[in-house]
């Protein structure tokens, strides 16, 4: 198995539990935030999506796509879907010598990282933010929550 093949499994362990999160937020709920300074749900969701569609471009030395306009409306379930097979398709695209070839990332990060290492901060990322929405959805009332990752 590939260490792309590896990754994207790994990375759908958490991505799927984000998505599933992501279902229970209604567009009526997209702005509610937990408190004042929290970002909105609408705009945890997106930015956790967005993220990491960019952190793997990075990593696999590609041209992150615009792949929607953050001023039209928009429907979480299409974004995490289409953020999600895009992110997928962009790790697949990585051979096993992209994940220790270097990438320059000094202009947001202050440091050349090898990709794999890049796609680990992608990574820690999301989980963070995954925490992050999951105290969203319990404000917003859900009480059958997924656990932390899935295994399919």
């Amino acid at each position: 198995m590939s260490k792309s093949d590896n990754f994207v499994n790994y990375f759908l362990s958490h991505r799927n539990v984000t998505n599933e999160l992501a279902e229970k937020i209604s567009k009526e709920d997209y702005d509610y935030k937990p408190t004042e300074t929290s970002m909105s749900a609408k705009t945890l969701v997106t930015h956790m999506l967005t993220s990491f569609y960019q952190f793997a471009s990075a990593a696999a030395k590609q041209e992150a796509k615009k792949l929607h306009d953050e001023n039209e409306e928009v429907d979480l379930l299409e974004l995490t879907k289409l953020y999600t097979d895009e992110t997928v398709k962009v790790i697949q695209s990585m051979s096993d010598e992209d994940y220790d070839a270097m990438v320059d990332m000094t202009k947001m990060l202050g440091a050349e990282l090898p990709g794999g290492q890049l796609l680990r901060i992608a990574m820690d990322h999301e989980i963070n933010h995954k925490g992050n929405l999951f105290v969203y959805v319990r404000e917003l009332g859900h009480t059958d929550l997924p656990m932390f990752v899935s295994r399919g």
